[in-house]
C-alpha cells in the first residue's frame, strides 16, 4: 500500500446509512416539521385510524430514503494537506479543510455502531460552531488511521500511512503514556458536586405534579413521620435546625442522582493520556469517545471547584480551547479531568509539557482587586431600601427588600473577596467565584489584544481594568494597580509580537 492510500476519494460504509438516519430523525425532531402530518392525520382521525400508520410509515420511508441518499453522494479524501469532502444531491457541498486548522480529532463509539465495532470519526477546526466533518461506520483500524493522519501539521513519511505501523488497540495503549485514570467513585464524587439541580427540578417536578397529595398527606407513613416530628424535632429549635439539614442533604442526594448516573455513563472508564503533546480522552459505556486534543492548541486551563466541591477538595479541570469549539458541542463544555485533588493537580501540570503555560503548580494565594469595586456597586440596593423605608414605613415588603438587598451586598462582597490574579514568569493566573471558585490560567504568549480602560475614580487612585482577548474569550481584571495592568499588558504584547503562531 502506498501514501496515497486516502488520496483518492472514497465512500462510506453503508452501515453509515443507520448515522444519517438518525441524524435526520434528530433534525426533525427538533424542528418538528415531520411530525406535522403525522399529528395532523391522527387529530382528526383518531389515533387508531389507518391514516396515522400511513403517516408513520411515510416519514419512516423519506428518511430512509434521505439517509440512503447521503451515504451515496459522501465522499471523502486526504490530499495536499487537507481533508476533502464533498457531499449533497440538490444542493452539493464540498468542504476542503487544512489539516494546520484541525482543533480536535475524536472517535466515537455510539451504542448501535458497536456490534458491528465500528465508529465515527469526528473532525472540529478552531472556530468552528459546529462538527466540519463526521465519517461515519469506520472500522477501527482505519479510524485509527485517519485520526493519525489528520491529527498531524506535517506530511508524515510513508511507513506511517502505508498501514504497515498502523496501530492495533493494544501498541496504541502502549505508546500513551496514561497521566489520570478515574474510578467509579471518583465519577460518582465528581456528579455530586458537579450537580445539575435545574434538569432535575424539571423532570421531577412534572412527575411530583401528576401525584395525588390530597389523599396521600393522610397515608399511616405520612401521619407516623408527622407525629414523630411533633414528638421530637418540634421541641426545640436545635432539632428543627437538625432535620432540615438532614432534609436538605437527602434533597440534594437525591438530585444528584441524574448527575452521578450520566457521570458514570459518559466517562466510565476514564483515562487520560498523553502522546508528544497530544492528550487523548477515552471512556464511556453507552457511547464509547475517544478525543485528542494538541495541548498547543489550548487557550486557557481553568480549574473549577463548586461549592460542594469546596467541601470535598476535589477541582474539575478544563481545557478550554477556541471559542465556539468545543468537543462536548452539545452542552457548550470542553475536554475535562474530573475529581482533581490538589496534589493530583500538582503531579499533572509538569506532565503536560506542550502547554504554552508553564506554571507547574495550582496557587494557594493571589493579590486580590482593590475595594474601590465592591463600593461602586453596593450603595444603591440600601439606598432603594431605605427611601421606601423612609416613605412607606417598616413594613413587610420593605423588609423583604431589605433582606433581598443584604443578601446581595453579602454576595457582591463575597465576589470582591474571591477576585485577583497572580503573576508567574509569562503566565498569569485570575481567580474569581462567590461560594465556588475558580482559577484560570492564561498563557499571556496566547493574548490576541489587551484593552486597559480606566474610570474616573480609578484614574485618581492609579487603577485600571485589564481585559485580555484569547482564542477562547476575553479575560478579565478590574481594579488592579495600573503599573501591574501595564506591566501584563506590555509582557503579552512583546511575547506574541516574537511568536504570533501560538494564538490558534
Amino acid at each position: 500500500m502506498t501514501t496515497s492510500r486516502f488520496s483518492q476519494w472514497s465512500a462510506l460504509s453503508p452501515w453509515s446509512i443507520i448515522s444519517f438516519s438518525l441524524g435526520t430523525i434528530k433534525a426533525m425532531l427538533s424542528n418538528g416539521y415531520a411530525l406535522i402530518p403525522v399529528v395532523y392525520t391522527g387529530w382528526q382521525k383518531g389515533f387508531d385510524s389507518p391514516w396515522i400508520i400511513v403517516a408513520i410509515v411515510a416519514v419512516i420511508l423519506l428518511t430512509l430514503s434521505f439517509a440512503i441518499t447521503q451515504w451515496l453522494k459522501y465522499r471523502y479524501r486526504l490530499h495536499d494537506g487537507k481533508l476533502g469532502i464533498n457531499q449533497g444531491l440538490v444542493f452539493k457541498r464540498t468542504h476542503e479543510i487544512p489539516l494546520n486548522r484541525i482543533q480536535n480529532v475524536r472517535l466515537e463509539q455510539p451504542l448501535y455502531f458497536r456490534p458491528m465495532g465500528l465508529y465515527s470519526l469526528v473532525v472540529e477546526t478552531a472556530g468552528s460552531k459546529k462538527d466540519e466533518a463526521v465519517l461515519a461506520a469506520v472500522n477501527y483500524r482505519q479510524a485509527l488511521q485517519l485520526k493519525q493522519r489528520l491529527f498531524e501539521q506535517k506530511q508524515q513519511p510513508a511507513s506511517a500511512v502505508d498501514g504497515s505501523d498502523i496501530e492495533s488497540p493494544t501498541s496504541q495503549h502502549n505508546q500513551q503514556t496514561p497521566v489520570v485514570q478515574k474510578s467509579v467513585k471518583d465519577l460518582i464524587l465528581f456528579g455530586l458536586y458537579q450537580n445539575n439541580l435545574i434538569w432535575f427540578s424539571v423532570i421531577s417536578g412534572s412527575i411530583l405534579g401528576q401525584l395525588d397529595w390530597e389523599s396521600s398527606q393522610f397515608s399511616p407513613l405520612l401521619l407516623q413521620l408527622q407525629a414523630w416530628y411533633d414528638q421530637v424535632a418540634a421541641i426545640s429549635i436545635l432539632g428543627q435546625v437538625a432535620i432540615t439539614l438532614v432534609g436538605l442533604i437527602i434533597i440534594y442526594l437525591l438530585l444528584s442522582l441524574i448527575s452521578i448516573t450520566a457521570a458514570i455513563l459518559k466517562y466510565h472508564p476514564y483515562q487520560l493520556s498523553l502522546k508528544q503533546q497530544t492528550v487523548h480522552r477515552t471512556g464511556g459505556i453507552i457511547a464509547k469517545q475517544n478525543d485528542a486534543l494538541g495541548l498547543p492548541r489550548v487557550q486557557l486551563l481553568r480549574f473549577h471547584q463548586p461549592l460542594i466541591g469546596r467541601l470535598l477538595k476535589l477541582w474539575t479541570v478544563s481545557f478550554k480551547q477556541v471559542q465556539g469549539n468545543e468537543i462536548e458541542q452539545v452542552n457548550q463544555r470542553h475536554m475535562l479531568i474530573p475529581s482533581m485533588s490538589r496534589d493530583q493537580i500538582d503531579t499533572l501540570l509538569p506532565r503536560l509539557s506542550g502547554l504554552c503555560a508553564q506554571a507547574k503548580s495550582l496557587p494557594k494565594q493571589y493579590q486580590s482587586i482593590d475595594i474601590g469595586w465592591f463600593w461602586r456597586r453596593m450603595w444603591l440596593p440600601p439606598v432603594i431600601v431605605l427611601v421606601n423605608m423612609l416613605g412607606i414605613g417598616i413594613n413587610p415588603v420593605t423588609e423583604v427588600m431589605a433582606t433581598v438587598a443584604a443578601l446581595f451586598v453579602l454576595g457582591l462582597y463575597l465576589r470582591y473577596r474571591q477576585w485577583g490574579f497572580l503573576l508567574q514568569g509569562d503566565d498569569c493566573w485570575i481567580h474569581s467565584g462567590m461560594l465556588s471558585q475558580n482559577w484560570n490560567l492564561v498563557a499571556l504568549r496566547k493574548v490576541q489584544h489587551v484593552e486597559i480602560s480606566q474610570t474616573k475614580g480609578q484614574r485618581k487612585k492609579q487603577l485600571a481594568t485589564i481585559t485580555l482577548g484569547l482564542a477562547s474569550g476575553e479575560q478579565t481584571i478590574p481594579y488592579i494597580p495600573l503599573a501591574d495592568a501595564r506591566y501584563i499588558a506590555e509582557r503579552a504584547l512583546y511575547l506574541t509580537k516574537q511568536d504570533h503562531n501560538n494564538w490558534i
